[in-house]
């Protein structure tokens, strides 16, 4: 605090700031505190949230309790979310020789994830291309997850007749897999 009070001139300019500082100082820790975490980074941004209150002491005089708490909350809370970010970024940076196989292992996991979807949805999409009794098959069969007999009873067929249909269906969904790239072999 004595830091602060040697920016100042005038005597009641120091009193109010003293009275500012005993009135908030425990309420600002708190407010940082909750954002933090930490102990000694709360009070950093405590100390570092009364610098800008010098600037607007005047303003500050002038104003209620309840508006200057306001203000010197917006401030606090402003400095604890930046010097998180400011935190968060570092260690991030800060990645220790050892952690890195631990994450090149989440980055294959994460690539291996998204080629996964975007075979799904491919098969989807060349799925949605197929005549309407493929399509309508191998969405109840695999996609749904329903049995032969369930699939006969609703389509009105024989249940060999749903198992030949399905494999001409995979045979063909199978065939434009290939022209994507992907490998045959049932």
């Amino acid at each position: 605090m004595f830091q602060y009070l040697s920016l100042l001139d005038a005597e009641e300019e120091k009193e109010f700031f003293a009275q500012i500082y005993e009135t908030y100082k425990d309420e600002m820790f708190y407010t940082a505190y909750l954002i933090l975490r930490n102990k000694l980074d709360a009070e950093d941004v405590v100390q570092e949230s009364f610098l800008p209150l010098i600037a607007y002491l005047d303003t500050m005089k002038k104003n209620s309790p309840q508006k200057n708490w306001n203000f010197i909350v917006t401030i606090v809370k402003n400095k604890a979310f930046n010097y998180y970010k400011k935190r968060k970024r570092k260690q991030e940076m800060e990645v220790p020789e050892e952690e890195w196989e631990e994450l090149d292992l989440v980055d294959e996991e994460l690539e291996i994830r998204v080629i996964e979807k975007e075979q799904v949805r491919l098969v989807m999409e060349l799925i949605g291309q197929m005549d309407e009794s493929y399509r309508d098959i191998l969405l109840m069969r695999y996609y749904h997850g329903m049995k032969v007999r369930e699939i006969a009873g609703i389509v009105n067929k024989t249940p060999d007749n749903i198992r030949h249909i399905s494999q001409r269906a995979k045979k063909k969904l199978q065939g434009m897999l290939e022209e994507y790239g992907y490998f045959g072999g049932g």
